[in-house]
C-alpha cells in the first residue's frame, strides 16, 4: 500500500524541549507586527529613541535644525556638566529609559498590551490545553512566553540605548568616546537586560492569574501604577526617600539597574529593591504553580 501511493517512511527525531518552545517564543515577540495598529503602537514606543536621536545629530553638528540657540546650548561644555544631556556619559543612553517620563510611560504601554495579555488571552481562548498537549510542557511554555515579551520590550529598553551609543561612537571626531565608554556601556546593557527579564517577569506572571486579557491589563497597571503612588507618598510622608525604590515596582528595578551600571544615585536602598522584586516575583512564580496544572487548565 505505501509503495503504490508512494509514501516515505518518516523517521523519528527527537526534538530538544527549548526547540519545541522556539516557535511560541517568536510568535510572541513578532505577533504585535501582524496589525497596523500594532506597528503604530511601536513606532509610538520609539519616539524617545527618536528624539535621543535627533539630540546627537544636532550635538554632533550633523543636521542644522532648529533654533541656533538651542544648537549652541547643547554642544557647550555647561551642558555636558548635566551627565543626561551629554552623549560621551553612559547617562544619555541610559536614563531615557530608566525615569518615568518617557521610560516608564513607554514600557508600561508596551509591556501590557502584549506581555500582560498573552497568558490570560491563552487561557480565556482554551489554547492552553492544545498548547501542552503539543509537546510543550507548562514550563517551557511559561518561558516561552517570557523570553518572547522580553525580546520585544528589550528593543526599546536595550536595543535604543545600544543603536544610540554606536550611532554617537560613528559621529565622534575621534575613537575616544568608544575607548572611555565601551566598558560602561556594556554594564549598563547588560543591567537593562535584566531589568528588562524582571519587568516582563512581573507581567508575564500576573497575566497567568488571570482568565481575561482585559483583567490582567488592569491588574498589571495597578502593581506598577499603585506602587509607584505608594512609594511617593510614603517617602513624602516619612521623609526616607529611601521607601520610593523600595515600594514602587518600576523605581526600584532603576535602583537596582543603576546599582548595576555603576552610575551614581542618592537617597535609594538597593538591598530594600532588591527585595521587593525578588519577593514579588518569587511569590508570583509560587503561586503560579497551582496554574500550570493540566486539571486546573480543564477546570
Amino acid at each position: 500500500m505505501t509503495s503504490r501511493l508512494n509514501y516515505r517512511r518518516a523517521e523519528f527525531r527527537p526534538v530538544p524541549p527549548l526547540l519545541r518552545a522556539w516557535p511560541l517564543a517568536r510568535l510572541e515577540a513578532v505577533g504585535l507586527f501582524r496589525t497596523r495598529w500594532g506597528i503604530a503602537l511601536f513606532f509610538v514606543c520609539l519616539l524617545p529613541g527618536l528624539i535621543r536621536l535627533a539630540m546627537l545629530l544636532l550635538v554632533f553638528g550633523v543636521i542644522q535644525f532648529g533654533p541656533l540657540s538651542l544648537r549652541n546650548r547643547l554642544a557647550t561644555p555647561a551642558a555636558r556638566e548635566v551627565a543626561a544631556l551629554d552623549p560621551f556619559r553612559v547617562e544619555f543612553y541610559v536614563e531615557p529609559v530608566l525615569q518615568v517620563m518617557p521610560g516608564m510611560v513607554f514600557a508600561l504601554l508596551l509591556t501590557t498590551l502584549v506581555a500582560a495579555r498573552t497568558v490570560a488571552k491563552d487561557r480565556a481562548t482554551n489554547a492552553l490545553e492544545l498548547y501542552w498537549t503539543r509537546g510543550i510542557t507548562p514550563i517551557g511554555y511559561l518561558v516561552a512566553k517570557w523570553v518572547g515579551a522580553t525580546l520585544l520590550v528589550a528593543t526599546i529598553t536595550v536595543a535604543v540605548p545600544l543603536a544610540l551609543w554606536v550611532t554617537a561612537v560613528l559621529l565622534a571626531d575621534d575613537w575616544t568616546l568608544l575607548t572611555t565608554s565601551a566598558w560602561p556601556m556594556l554594564r549598563a546593557l547588560a543591567a537593562l537586560g535584566l531589568f528588562t527579564g524582571v519587568w516582563t517577569a512581573i507581567a508575564v506572571l500576573a497575566s497567568l492569574g488571570c482568565r481575561q486579557p482585559n483583567t490582567a491589563m488592569v491588574v498589571f497597571c495597578m502593581l506598577v501604577v499603585g506602587s509607584a503612588a505608594i512609594g511617593f507618598v510614603a517617602s513624602r510622608v516619612l521623609r526616607t526617600p529611601e521607601l520610593h525604590g523600595s515600594l514602587s515596582l518600576w523605581h526600584a528595578g532603576g535602583v537596582v539597574a543603576r546599582a548595576m551600571a555603576g552610575l551614581p544615585q542618592r537617597g535609594v536602598s538597593v538591598g530594600g529593591s532588591i527585595a521587593l522584586l525578588g519577593g514579588l516575583v518569587a511569590g508570583l512564580a509560587w503561586r503560579a504553580r497551582a496554574r500550570l496544572r493540566v486539571a486546573a487548565v480543564l477546570s
